[in-house]
Order: structure tokens, then sequence, then C-alpha cells
């Protein structure tokens, strides 16, 4: 847990507006997936959507049903946090130079050691918050992207 808390930490420290999103393996979170922006981000959701109904976009539309994903909804309601929302200070621990540099090699050997994957993502889960400053989203989308959350989150 104290690795992960500090990986995160990191993270956020570099990327004080990124967000992260669950890897999601049989329902459990076993990777994360951080995006980090050099300032403030919206995922326009239509946008992503549209783009991958057209045909140009076809090839990354089969990549993300190969790995589950029917659609840009349920990617994104993979949403787990952000720094600026309630998971940010729950992840905040002290760290030393040396475990923010080799993070994720310390992160490789625990998980080969002690699986804690689950565990770790039910504690992320309690954090989470739908991010109403992320996501832009059309009446139309919104609930579709509203049910992909929730069911992200049992």
């Amino acid at each position: 847990m104290e690795t992960v808390k500090s990986e995160i930490a990191t993270f956020f420290d570099v990327f004080p507006d990124g967000s992260i999103f669950a890897n999601e393996l049989n329902g459990g979170g076993y990777d994360l997936v951080m995006l980090g922006w050099a300032g403030p981000a919206r995922i326009d959701v239509d946008a992503v959507e549209g783009r991958l109904e057209q045909p140009a976009y076809q090839a990354v539309a089969q990549s993300l049903r190969e790995v589950g994903f029917s659609s840009a909804i349920q990617m994104l309601g993979t949403y787990a946090g952000q720094a600026s929302g309630p998971a940010g200070p729950g992840w905040r621990t002290p760290r030393s130079t040396a475990t923010a540099i080799c993070a994720c090699n310390t992160c490789r050997a625990s998980r080969l050691n002690n699986s804690q994957e689950g565990e770790i993502y039910s504690r992320m889960l309690t954090y989470r918050r739908y991010p109403e400053n992320l996501f832009v989203v059309s009446d139309r989308l919104k609930a579709d992207l509203m049910a992909a959350f929730a069911s992200h989150g049992e």
C-alpha cells in the first residue's frame, strides 16, 4: 500500500491536474493508467465517442473491444481519481527520493511477492467521485457515462 501511495503522490506532484483510470482484470484493479497534463484538462466524451465511430479510427475501436471496452463511455467509466478530488489527499505519503525513482520496480517486485491489488483498488474506490471538472458530455451520453462510472465502483 505504501509503495502505491508513494507512486501516486509522486505522479500528482509532477502532474497536479492528472487523472487516474483503472486497468481492471476480472472486475478488480490490477494496474493503473495515469494521465498527466500540463494544465487542467477536459475530456470531450461526445468527441471521443464520435471518433471511435469513424472509419479512420476503426483500428482503435477494435483494439478497445479486444481489451473489453465496447465504447468510449465504458472506457472512461474506469475513472479512479484526481489530485484535486477526494482521492488526492488520501494518497499523500512521505517518500524518499529512492522510493520515487524506483517506484515502478518496487511495485513490480511487491506484486510478485505480495498480491494486494484488490485491497488497494477497493481503498481507492472509497475516495472516488464523479469528476464534473474533467468530463464534458452531452445530456444524451451523460446518463450512460454515469452508469458506466457506477458499475466500476461496485
